[in-house]
């Protein structure tokens, strides 16, 4: 390209009007043409900024990677646009990349000439310094994609009205008890949450605070410090009540966050907004995606490694191999259970907490089961359990689910437990680690007889049952107790359906007893109790089925009111990052979808 096109084209540029012609000419001794070919990179995200560029012709895209790794569209940019000032400005790293769009001309800058240009133009150095701030807002609003659904150019709007704030470290922003009428967006640093001197949760970049203050009119539950030199984004009242009433999906956004982190504001907030329909949870409408299926792998490993090692048994007459044996034979099927209603879990739980429980179950609801049992037999006189009457059975399905049940909420709190699902999976736990200590106890008392062939029938025929015996149960009668204790929680719902709740968790528990105890229950004939069993057996499964699917549902409905999915529009798609296959909550330490940007169960956004 010319040097005198070149010329012409920097003096029509508004930017530029009133430099001096020799300084352009100067300039444009230096500019270097630039071609790029359709989706050829102009700027990399990351790379050193060390020049920047006009776009003379054609037009390119801005893109930029979220806090979980995936692109984002910033901005699509034509002939006269000028790309990769912010880097050079703030002396930092490329903030996006920019690619072409079909074929592009660029003019390219060093930093020398750039220099230069804001030199000898104050016009073009004060219009780039508030451009590049409108852009940073913009890009860091982008990031934050609490505002993922509202245009670009809209969005660009909103980085107008917003202010940033410096916080040095330690400086307190909102005080416990306190009201404000202002929403904060962290941009920068580490923010801590207290309540009454214990530390709440930890906010960095991505996260905000302030939404409970503005929407119901409540004062501060914890007292907020910055942890670090810190930067805030700051939204007026006005400004972000506007912003809910013009966007259905961000209100429901908010609604939702108020739902997770401040329940017992929800009944206020219907009553000043009437938003009740809003908040109450749809399982109907959502779309349940296909559950994962890890748990093959276990039972694979399990299973495969309990059948070498019941071989092994049979014919080498080892105390240690039996041992192991048994203890093999007793887990294959309970973790492999647990693992399958974890797989079907769409905001996955701790590994450690399903661990804790399913052997706090087994270490301490089978000894308080057992001596219960003691006592009740001791009361009544009886020596042995007579199983052919109904009595027996019933007393100990109530003492078996009972102590499995209160070890289960004992250990895993209603407030762990936000979703159906996690009862579930909690139920499944807690009562699969009573059955793989009840069954290692029935195995060893075959080898204390010098059984090992009535030791390995037994674990075998157990590991095949217990999923429809003890696992299945406590699930749910756990979700029953779930039931009760959503029924109780501040929420938006009609006293109907609080009454129907609890009468759904009475008889999902009445049921779980009645299964156990007919489980139990000798019926005289071998092809009567089989058939019972069986029947048992598919009761379990289509109750199982019926709750896993609801749970599911409601999961999916607060994953998606919290992750409304935008389409972004590039026309060169980045390649993910698709190393790891969840996101793990930095706060709650919960899973989530790769899809996800910010968690279901603390409102945290979510990163890499």
């Amino acid at each position: 390209m010319p040097v005198t096109d070149v010329f012409d084209f920097l003096r029509e540029h508004p930017l530029l009007r009133g430099v001096p012609d020799f300084e352009l000419q100067i300039v444009a001794r230096l500019i270097e043409p630039v071609s790029i070919s359709d989706g050829e990179p102009l700027l990399v995200e990351g790379d050193a900024s060390t020049d920047c560029f006009f776009i003379h012709t054609g037009s390119v895209q801005v893109s930029s990677r979220n806090l979980v790794g995936n692109t984002l569209l910033l901005a699509e940019l034509g002939p006269g646009s000028l790309v990769g000032e912010m880097g050079l400005l703030q002396n930092e790293r490329r903030s996006a990349s920019v690619a072409a769009i079909h074929d592009v001309v660029a003019l390219r800058l060093e930093r020398q000439s750039f220099e230069l240009l804001a030199k000898v133009s104050p016009l073009f150095h004060e219009s780039l310094l508030y451009t590049v701030r409108i852009r940073m807002l913009h890009r860091k609003l982008r990031k934050a994609t609490i505002w993922s659904v509202i245009p670009d150019a809209e969005l660009r709007g909103l980085a107008e009205v917003i202010t940033t704030r410096k916080v040095a470290k330690g400086e307190t922003i909102l005080e416990m008890g306190e009201r404000a009428d202002q929403f904060f967006m962290v941009s920068s640093g580490r923010f801590e949450a207290r309540r009454k001197g214990r530390k709440k949760s930890l906010l960095l970049e991505g996260d905000f605070f302030g939404e409970e203050l503005l929407l119901a009119d409540v004062p501060s539950e914890y007292t907020l410090k910055a942890f670090e030199d810190s930067e805030l984004m700051v939204l007026g009242k006005e400004e972000f009540l506007s912003i809910l009433g013009c966007y259905a999906p961000i209100q429901k956004q908010f609604f939702e966050i108020i739902r997770i982190r401040h329940p017992h504001a929800l009944p206020k907030l219907a009553n000043e907004l009437r938003i009740e329909q809003q908040l109450t949870v749809d399982t109907v409408a959502a779309f349940v995606p296909k559950a994962r299926e890890r748990w093959v792998d276990s039972l694979l490993w399990l299973g495969g490694g309990f059948l070498l090692l019941s071989l092994l048994a049979l014919f080498l007459h080892n105390q240690v191999l039996h041992v192991v044996t048994l203890l093999a034979g007793g887990l294959v099927g309970p973790v492999t259970f647990v693992a399958y209603m974890r797989d079907h879990q769409l905001l996955g739980i701790k590994q450690m907490q399903v661990s804790l429980l399913f052997a706090a179950s087994g270490i301490f609801a089978v000894p308080v089961a057992f001596l219960l049992e003691r006592v009740w037999f001791m009361n009544n006189a009886v020596s042995t359990i007579d199983y052919s009457q109904l009595v027996a059975p019933l007393a100990i399905s109530l003492i078996e689910e009972g102590a499995k049940l209160v070890i289960c909420f004992l250990f895993a709190r209603p407030k762990r437990m936000p979703f159906l699902m996690d009862a579930l999976v909690f139920g499944a736990a807690a009562g699969m680690g009573f059955a793989a200590i009840e069954s290692m106890l029935y195995g060893w008392s075959h080898l204390e007889q010098a059984s090992s062939q009535g030791m390995l029938s037994m674990l075998w025929i157990r590991a095949l049952l217990s999923p429809f015996g003890h696992g299945a149960w406590t699930a749910i009668g756990a979700a029953g107790v779930w039931l009760i204790v959503s029924a109780l929680r501040p929420r938006v719902q009609s006293s109907d359906k609080r009454a129907w709740k609890v009468f759904g968790a009475a008889l999902l528990v009445l049921i779980v007893i009645t299964l156990h105890a007919l489980w139990d229950f000798q019926f005289g004939s071998s092809m009567v109790t089989v058939g019972v069993m069986a029947a048992i057996a598919c009761m379990d499964v289509v109750l199982l089925f019926i709750l896993i699917r609801a749970g599911r549902k409601e999961e999916l409905h607060s994953f998606t009111t919290m992750n409304p999915y935008v389409q972004e529009q590039l026309l060169h798609n980045v390649p993910e990052d698709t190393a790891a296959g969840e996101l793990y909550c930095g706060s709650c330490g919960s899973a989530s979808p790769r899809s996800a940007r910010y968690c279901a169960r603390c409102g945290h956004a979510l990163r890499v």
